[in-house]
């Protein structure tokens, strides 16, 4: 990089060429003013917005993480109304040290502490709005409540029933076919294993 005379010393000062400064910011959290515009004109900006694709191959419960993810976004944007864009759930919740959850008492843990207290926060905690972004199996709106008996690891068919309900459409998704396809070819193997015995 290019040599440099710090102003209060004098002293040269020089980045080396294989170092790299990179800063981040989270544009949903509400204490971070836009930069100013002089100091923004000297940085690259790179977005990055949830990415549905890297949840692919997984799937919780029944439940094709990818497109649910996709729909609960758009359910954000939908019903959240200003900045919503900005809102959004990113697809890292779903991945624990870089892999996918695939556990579902993971899964769960994940959305009860992390994913439904923000959405709690960025709905000003109207349950009405909540209802509408995680449907009303999981909301109940005249207790102005989350149903948190559904997390119980003997209710978690109740919980997958009530996480499909609002987007049921995700359940025949591209994504869900191709997952339900692999379950039944892993299954036919393993049954023509058997029967080789």
């Amino acid at each position: 990089g290019q040599v440099r005379y710090l102003p209060l010393s004098g002293e040269r000062f020089q980045v080396p060429e294989n170092v790299h400064i990179i800063g981040t910011m989270n544009t949903a959290d509400r204490s971070i003013a836009l930069l100013d515009t002089a100091l923004g004109r000297r940085f690259g900006f790179v977005e990055l917005m949830p990415d549905p694709e890297a949840l692919y191959d997984a799937a919780v419960g029944g439940i094709p993480l990818g497109p649910w993810l996709s729909a609960l976004n758009e359910g954000i944007m939908s019903h959240v109304g200003r900045n919503a864009r900005n809102l959004q759930i990113g697809h890292a919740y779903l991945l624990d040290s870089g892999k996918l959850v695939i556990d579902f008492a993971r899964f769960s843990r994940i959305l009860s502490d992390d994913i439904i207290p923000v959405l709690e926060e960025y709905c000003y905690e109207d349950y009405d709005t909540l209802a509408q972004i995680l449907g009303k199996g999981l909301i109940d709106e005249s207790g102005q409540r989350v149903r948190e008996e559904l997390f119980s690891p003997d209710r978690q068919d109740d919980l997958v029933q009530a996480l499909l309900a609002p987007y049921p459409y995700i359940a025949t998704s591209p994504q869900a076919t191709a997952l339900d396809d692999a379950n039944e070819d892993l299954d036919k193997t393993s049954e023509d294993d058997e029967g080789s015995e």
